[in-house]
């Protein structure tokens, strides 16, 4: 183990620099950290053999425990869980239809969604075979318009949490009630909506049939697992569109060390107390602006509403705009230490999610340097 995430050798081995992830949960930047104990659970996993499926079922119960749904599912990230409940709500677990996927000839194979939803990754569900169908405008759908709009070919209807103000529009329980009304499952991605942790059986509770989270974020499980939810038949669905069977969701398998590793950190992020994490995030955060503060070149506030900031975050503007907080991004991205820090609208947002104990200190000079006087 590296006791210093900022040289380590396994990196340096290819010529990739490491940094400080002052940017959240990205992707693109590896998501969050493992813990210890995470770690060790993944190295006793591989010293063992086991039945692949069996595991499946297994960490499955668990993710239905904690979700509140009837049964659920490891698998490789939110994104993966929106494939394999696309899938699910197409082929059921009838072994034709899932042998048939991607081609949906002749079956069900659309998605439903008010025009307004998140596009990011609605291309997950035509990864299964599925058209992505649009009701309403820019503003969402009214309740007659969304339900005109499902028609037999409708497979399932999609409502996505983001980041960000609420949208207009119908709400989930309003979609929910449409759909139950037309037979209609509903697939609700929540890939970054935890914190807070009420949300893992928020969604089960507002009546959606699947719920998909990434399991790389907020939880600290492996950046490439997730958790899928739902309903006890369509999550039978996923399993048998999912590797290890020869279905579309094959390459898209999930090894038992990443199941272990998944259960262990849902397991501890349960148990965890968000008041005493979010305190600390605070800390932090609030470290950085007072570092800024002064500064004639920006504005800055600690944000936390759980809307476009789930966790504390120093939010910066430049009174010179986004061509400044480009090239201050920049020079942190660049710089050394490499700091990764998340873009904004007008400026730059230090989200704490990622920030060790001790590292605000670093972002916060860093900042002061690359913003100067």
């Amino acid at each position: 183990m590296s006791t210093d995430p900022l040289n380590n050798p396994v990196y340096a081995r290819f010529g990739v620099t490491p940094l400080i992830n002052a940017g959240g949960t990205h992707t693109t930047h590896g998501g969050s950290m493992m813990s210890a104990e995470v770690r060790e659970a993944m190295n006793l996993a591989s010293e063992s053999y086991v039945n692949l499926v069996e595991l499946k079922r297994a960490t499955g119960d668990f993710v239905a425990e904690v979700t509140g749904a009837d049964s659920g599912l490891i698998c490789s990230g939110a994104a993966g869980g929106l494939v394999l409940a696309t899938a699910a709500v197409i082929t059921g677990t009838d072994s034709k239809k899932i042998a048939q996927l991607p081609d949906t000839t002749g079956l069900k194979n659309e998605i439903l969604t008010q025009h307004n939803n998140p596009a990011g990754y609605m291309k997950c569900h035509e990864y299964a075979g599925a058209e992505i169908k649009l009701s309403g405008d820019g503003n969402g759908a009214s309740a007659i318009q969304f339900a005109n709009s499902i028609t037999e070919k409708t497979a399932g209807i999609l409502y996505t949490f983001a980041y960000g103000p609420p949208r207009a529009g119908l709400s989930i329980k309003e979609v929910v009630e449409i759909a139950n009304d037309n037979d209609v499952p509903v697939i609700v991605d929540g890939a970054a909506m935890l914190p807070p942790k009420s949300n893992l059986t928020r969604y089960i509770n507002d009546g959606a049939d699947l719920v998909t989270f990434s399991g790389g974020k907020y939880i600290g499980g492996p950046q490439s697992a997730g958790l899928l939810a739902g309903r006890k038949d369509l999550i039978e669905a996923a399993l048998l569109n999912s590797g290890p069977e020869m279905a579309v969701g094959r390459p898209s398998k999930v090894g038992r060390e990443e199941m272990i590793g998944m259960a262990t950190a849902l397991q501890l992020f349960i148990e965890s107390d968000d008041d005493v994490r979010m305190a600390a995030m605070r800390a932090q955060a609030e470290h950085i602006h007072d570092q800024l503060k002064d500064n004639s070149k920006v504005t800055v506030s600690v944000e936390h509403d759980y809307l476009q900031y789930h966790v504390p975050n120093c939010v910066i503007k430049f009174k010179n705009g986004s061509t400044e907080a480009d090239r201050v991004w920049k020079e942190l991205h660049k710089g050394n230490p490499r700091i990764y820090i998340a873009r904004i609208d007008g400026g730059l947002a230090a989200n704490m999610v990622n920030v060790t104990a001790g590292q605000e200190n670093v972002v916060a000079e860093r900042l002061v340097q690359a913003i100067g006087e």
